[in-house]
């Protein structure tokens, strides 16, 4: 696993009628954002009620769920029923005295953002991406960066589930199954509504800064502390790396939809799709040279306050290939010394920047920051050319120095090694095994993860 999944059009199959939903469902490829995955199922099936969807379960031999398709990993993959959340992205409520926000599954985390900032609320932390649906952020771990600051599922309070018997199951923060539960991989059943827990809406002071990149290793951990949400980013091979500051802040706004505009849509896309295209024209000859301008444009020294919801975000970018290891931060100037060295030296170019961010320990059984604060390495390409070579360079040294995959994006399999860096990993398989006694949430992905 781990490469990209193609499955024939001539494995396609003809139209099905869905029991639950009413009507002919027809059998058409699936491709997710990263254009990694490509597969048919029998049937793809958009609920929109709970009702509607454990019936779905029940008629089903087996199940996975897609929300947004932004993930690289071959979880959404079937050849049996696809259930799609697009339909059931609603509010449910808002408790304004408990602080808790209760939203359907298929709910981009972009609306969820405006709508909370709308009524005075926020999510206290967000990665750099919002497209993503709330119950595919939580169920893969998906985090930002801050030293404080765990993984968004840490801030989830209560899921109601569909199970393999196709009944209703809530299950909330300080229950047994709880910790278990949250990060789950689709494998315990198809979320419906997530309860998040929020906080006052508050505004992002953002310093961005260009630093040494071998400074900026040496200096790593006071760098890391220096502000509330820290994160570099390297376009290799060049020598210098952009420094993002978040501090939280309750300033007014200085931001303003003009320079958004242009940042975002001007410089984060017409320049650099056309910076991109070049690139590619010389052979990659250029892309060192293109790297180096793209710091000095992406790192120009900056300082805007922001709403949070939007003050975390970076520009949606081009269509690429993603992985992403969490690593034990104790051990981060080793490791960063050796990823420095990793990338310029494999005999590849890498027109994309490369991410590092910080987040602080959980006690979630799958997240990749169970029970050590961790520092995140990326392996991210828009040029495909040598993918392959390059991703299984950075696994063998990401095993090496004990890291764990995101599992939202691409990885290969090794279910000896993740028995050893999860230490909860037979009893999240147990727990799978009691909430889907007939399997019927497994795929191949899955049943490599957790065996038989």
């Amino acid at each position: 696993m781990g490469h990209d999944i193609d499955v024939a059009m001539s494995e396609f199959r003809p139209a099905s009628v869905c029991g639950a939903c009413g009507g002919s469902i027809r059998a058409v490829p699936v491709r997710n954002y990263g254009r990694n995955l490509r597969f048919a199922p029998r049937r793809h099936v958009y609920p929109r009620t709970p009702e509607e969807l454990a019936a779905i379960v029940r008629e089903s031999a087996h199940v996975r769920v897609v929300g947004a398709a932004h993930s690289w990993s071959p979880a959404i993959v079937t050849d049996d029923t696809l259930v799609s959340v697009d339909r059931m992205r609603s509010v449910i409520a808002l408790d304004r005295d408990a602080m808790q926000v209760t939203v359907q599954a298929g709910m981009r985390l972009s609306e969820l953002g405006a709508y909370l900032d709308e009524h005075g609320f926020a999510l206290t932390s967000l990665g750099s991406i919002d497209s993503q649906s709330v119950a595919g952020v939580v169920a893969t771990g998906t985090h930002g960066s801050g030293r404080n600051f765990r993984c968004i599922s840490t801030q989830v309070a209560r899921l109601q589930l569909v199970d393999g018997r196709g009944q209703d199951v809530t299950i909330e923060r300080g229950q047994p199954d709880f910790a278990g539960a949250v990060v789950s991989l689709g494998a315990l059943g198809v979320v419906h509504a997530i309860t998040y827990d929020v906080v006052p809406a508050f505004r992002l002071h953002d310093v961005t800064q260009i630093r040494p990149f071998d400074e900026s290793i040496e200096q790593i951990d006071e760098l890391v502390a220096s502000g509330d949400h820290v994160k570099l980013w390297w376009l290799p091979p060049g020598d210098d790396a952009i420094v993002f500051r978040y501090d939280r802040t309750d300033q007014p706004a200085n931001d303003s939809k003009a320079r958004r505009w242009f940042k975002e849509r001007v410089i984060a896309v017409a320049v650099y799709r056309t910076l991109l295209a070049v690139g590619r024209l010389s052979g990659r000859r250029w892309i060192p040279a293109i790297n180096r301008f793209l710091t000095k444009e992406a790192g120009r020294t900056l300082d805007r306050i922001a709403p949070s919801y939007i003050g975390f975000l970076t520009p949606i970018p081009p269509v690429h290939a993603e992985a992403e290891w969490a690593f034990d931060v104790r051990n981060a100037k080793p490791i960063l010394r050796e990823y420095r060295r990793l990338l310029p030296d494999d005999g590849h170019s890498y027109n994309f920047i490369q991410e590092i961010r910080f987040s602080k320990a959980d006690e979630l059984w799958l997240s990749p920051g169970y029970e050590r604060d961790s520092m995140w390495l990326s392996l991210y390409n828009i040029d495909r050319a040598g993918w392959p070579a390059q991703l299984a360079k950075f696994e063998a040294f990401a095993r090496a120095h004990g890291g764990r995959p995101h599992w939202g994006k691409q990885a290969t399999v090794d279910r000896a090694y993740l028995r050893a860096q999860y230490p909860r990993l037979d009893d999240f398989a147990a727990l799978a095994a009691r909430f889907d006694p007939e399997r019927k949430f497994r795929n191949a992905w899955l049943d490599e993860i957790l065996g038989d």
